[in-house]
C-alpha cells in the first residue's frame, strides 16, 4: 500500500496582485471584477526572470535533506504543458541529477494539471517494498496564453516535491480513479483553438460524474470525507461541483485560490501541505485530492491521515 511520506512546497518570491495580472492579460474591467469577487483570485506567485530549474530545487533540496537524503528509485517530473524547452535544457533538467546517479526517471504529461494525482497510482505499481519515489511537479506560467484560461482561471507559479513509498508516512492512499473525456483531447494552447468548444458546459456534468464514480469505487458517502483537496481553477466552480454532489462548503480548501492561484498539477498538494501546516487536519481524516486536466482528464485519489501525522 502506498503511502505519502512527506511534501515540501516552494514559490517564487515574487508576488503579483489580481491588478496587476489583469493589466498584464488584458483583461477588462467586467473580467477582472469577475475573477476577483466571483472566481476568488487575489494573489499570485510569479517571476518571468526565474527559471523552472531552481524552482523545482527549492522543493526538491528540503525535501530530500530532512528525509535522510532518501535515494528514491523513481523519479517523475510532472508537468502539464508538453515540454519545458522554453527555459533550455541546462537550465530545465531537474531529473539529469538523478539519472546520473542510475535511478529510474521519465516525466509525464498527458493528463494534463491532473498528472501529479495520477502518479500516485503509477508509483503505487512501480515501487517495489523498500523503495521509494520522488514526484515532482511544477512549471512556470511564462506566456499570456499559458497565464489565463479565458473567463475561467489564472494561473500562478508554485512546486510540490512528493516523497512516496511503502513504508509507513503521513497518509495512506486507499485509491485511486481516472476518467477521461477524450473528444477534447487537443491542446495547442490557443485561448480560441477549437478544441475548447462544448468544454464549458462540459465540465461541470464531467467534474460531478467524476466525483461520484470514485466515491462509489472507494465505499464511501461525501459526509465521511474531512477535506476535499481540489486544483485551484475557480471559487465558483466548486461551490457548483459541491452543490451537484452533496457536499458542504466546509469540506472544500478553497483557500489556496486566493493564495496562489491555479498552480498547474500542483493544486492538491500544495492544498493538502498548507492544510497540514495549518492544523486542519486530523489521524483518521479522510481526505480526497481531485483535479481536472485540459485533454480531457479528471482525477481523483483518496488519502487517510496516518497516527504517524504530525
Amino acid at each position: 500500500m502506498l503511502n505519502i511520506l512527506d511534501i515540501a512546497l516552494a514559490f517564487p518570491a515574487r508576488t503579483e496582485q489580481l491588478p496587476d495580472v489583469a493589466d498584464s492579460l488584458g483583461l477588462s474591467r467586467n473580467q477582472t471584477r469577475m475573477f476577483d469577487r466571483f472566481f476568488g483570485f487575489d494573489r499570485f506567485h510569479h517571476d518571468e526572470t526565474e527559471a523552472l530549474q531552481p524552482l523545482l530545487e527549492a522543493a526538491v533540496t528540503p525535501l530530500l535533506a530532512r528525509n535522510g537524503d532518501a535515494r528514491p528509485s523513481h523519479v517523475a517530473h510532472c508537468h502539464t504543458l508538453p515540454g519545458t524547452g522554453v527555459f533550455a535544457a541546462a537550465t530545465s533538467d531537474i531529473l539529469a541529477p538523478f539519472r546520473d546517479q542510475g535511478q529510474e526517471v521519465f516525466s509525464a504529461t498527458m493528463n494534463h494539471c491532473a498528472t501529479g494525482i495520477t502518479l500516485l497510482d503509477t508509483m503505487s505499481c512501480l515501487l517495489d517494498e523498500g523503495e521509494t519515489g520522488l514526484i515532482l511537479i511544477g512549471e512556470k506560467a511564462f506566456h499570456p496564453d499559458i497565464r489565463l484560461i479565458e473567463n475561467t482561471t489564472i494561473m500562478g507559479e508554485g512546486a510540490a516535491a512528493v516523497l512516496v513509498g511503502h513504508a509507513p508516512g503521513r497518509y495512506r492512499l486507499r485509491g485511486c480513479l481516472t476518467r477521461h473525456a477524450p473528444q477534447f483531447w487537443q491542446n495547442t494552447g490557443h485561448r480560441d483553438e477549437a478544441y475548447l468548444d462544448g468544454f464549458e458546459a462540459a465540465y461541470l456534468p464531467f467534474a460531478c460524474d467524476t466525483l461520484r464514480a470514485a466515491l462509489t469505487q472507494f465505499g464511501i458517502a461525501p459526509a465521511a470525507l474531512r477535506l476535499v483537496l481540489p486544483h485551484n481553477v475557480n471559487l465558483t466552480s466548486w461551490l457548483q461541483i459541491a452543490q451537484e454532489t452533496g457536499l458542504a462548503r466546509d469540506q472544500l480548501w478553497l483557500k489556496g485560490i486566493g493564495r496562489v492561484g491555479h498552480c498547474f498539477g500542483a493544486d492538491p498538494f500544495i492544498n493538502l501541505a498548507t492544510a497540514e501546516a495549518e492544523g486542519a487536519l486530523a489521524a483518521g481524516d479522510l481526505l480526497l485530492l481531485v483535479s481536472i486536466g485540459l485533454g480531457a482528464t479528471a482525477s481523483c485519489a483518496l488519502l487517510e491521515v496516518t497516527t504517524s501525522h504530525t
